[in-house]
């Protein structure tokens, strides 16, 4: 139980501010008024204490008075960052309290107003830290503070019956008993809020690594039908080789079917390291893969479906076969994440291969109408960066100070960091 804490004495001795959980971010407005409120709290509590420990003990007691008001700030102060700390010394303050009730000054101090009973005004400050403190120990943490609020609470009590009787006394362990609950129900709300946060954590990763999966798996479904057309061009144009070259010697005719095969075998590879990261429900893709070429049919369709798009296109002579779809897959979720977020908008579309590989920009402004409810949740935009990554190249994808929004990719073509 020592080494969890919770016992007597890590609450009054061997514990550790460091021991409790951190706080929660409560405060929700503007810092200026949470310093104005905790400003002006301080100003009455300070006004409260000062005048109700004057009147009970006399003017020959100052500096008994400003020990008592200094026990008496110290913990609200300290209740944030050193919680252990300050409901210590808020105990201690309402010891060192009920103690000084014991020397009252020798005239006769007590009459109708609220400074005539000291002992009230050093509850005030230990309840809220009481309860914060509780809010942010561990599981066992809690009840040797919670002994200690309900031995005070007695005290104060016992302290009053001279003069109110048994009242003083009831209603102090009620008071220290509701918050001592009410600490505890904000203790469970703070890990349930914690335990809802982890969750959500795991969820947004499991989903990034989800999506990343699936468009690894549908860029290796692409890249085999980009290699495997190649290879099987190799594979047919070596096997022949023998029939439409004439005077082929035997040794060329053996050494271009052993390239057939050799293709043949790396296409059956392929397929198989397709089929691995293939989900069990795609179907294999049958049809030519994009390019470039089909750009201007792309920007056609979709300004047929009522976007308006200014387009440049420039280059795309000698761009390898796999840099070709990844524009072209691009393009197509640029577009479509225009088309869906921001409706009614100028889409602005370049392509252009220049020194620096193949750049590609499209940029949308503010939406001109209400965009309709989307399930989308940002996978597109991680698949755009994956072909990236695959390819190597630059990626910058974010919204633009007018409210809209920005795609900027430059592909790497194989030459160009050489030049």
């Amino acid at each position: 139980m020592a080494s969890n804490g919770g016992s007597l004495g890590w609450a009054l001795l061997t514990g550790r501010d460091a021991d409790l959980e951190p706080p929660s971010a409560w405060w929700r407005g503007p810092a200026w008024v949470k310093s104005v409120l905790v400003a002006s709290s301080l100003a009455v509590l300070v006004g409260l204490t000062y005048g109700s420990w004057a009147r009970y003990l006399g003017g020959s007691s100052l500096l008994l008075v400003f020990f008592l008001l200094l026990l008496q700030l110290a913990p609200p102060l300290l209740a944030v960052r050193f919680p252990l700390t300050a409901v210590r010394v808020a105990a201690a303050g309402m010891v060192s309290a009920i103690i000084a009730t014991l020397f009252p000054a020798p005239y006769a101090p007590f009459g109708p107003t609220l400074s005539d009973w000291p002992l009230q005004v050093h509850v005030l400050p230990y309840l809220p830290v009481l309860a914060m403190t509780l809010a942010r120990t561990k599981t066992g943490q809690g009840w040797g503070i919670s002994l200690i609020a309900i031995v005070l609470a007695t005290a104060v009590g016992v302290a009053g019956v001279p003069r109110a009787g048994t009242k003083t006394l009831v209603w102090s362990l009620i008071v220290v008993t509701v918050t001592i609950v009410a600490g505890y129900g904000m203790q469970q709300r703070r890990r349930a809020l914690e335990q809802a946060d982890v969750a959500e954590r795991t969820t947004v990763e499991e989903r990034g690594k989800r999506a990343a999966l699936q468009e690894r798996a549908l860029i290796a479904r692409e890249l085999h039908d980009i290699i495997g057309h190649h290879l099987s061009l190799i594979a047919l144009r070596t096997d022949s080789a023998r029939y439409r070259v004439p005077d082929v010697s035997d040794a060329a005719a053996e050494e271009f079917r052993a390239l057939g095969a050799a293709a043949r075998e790396a296409l059956d590879e392929a397929r198989r390291l397709v089929g691995v990261l293939r989900d069990a429900e795609a179907e294999p893709e049958h049809e030519p893969q994009p390019g470039l070429g089909e750009v201007p049919s792309l920007i056609d369709g979709c300004r047929a479906s009522g976007i308006e798009i200014r387009a440049e296109l420039s280059g795309g002579d000698g761009v390898p076969a796999m840099i070709e779809l990844a524009a072209y897959r691009i393009l197509q979720e640029a577009l479509s994440n225009a088309a869906r977020h921001s409706p009614g908008s100028t889409v602005d579309v370049e392509v252009r291969q220049g020194t620096d590989g193949l750049t590609i920009l499209v940029e949308n402004g503010p939406p001109s109408r209400s965009a309709a409810p989307s399930a989308g949740d940002g996978t597109g935009l991680a698949g755009i960066a994956e072909r990236v990554t695959l390819i190597g190249g630059s990626c910058e994808t974010g919204p633009r100070a007018d409210g809209g929004f920005r795609v900027a990719v430059t592909l790497e073509l194989p030459g160009v960091s050489d030049a």
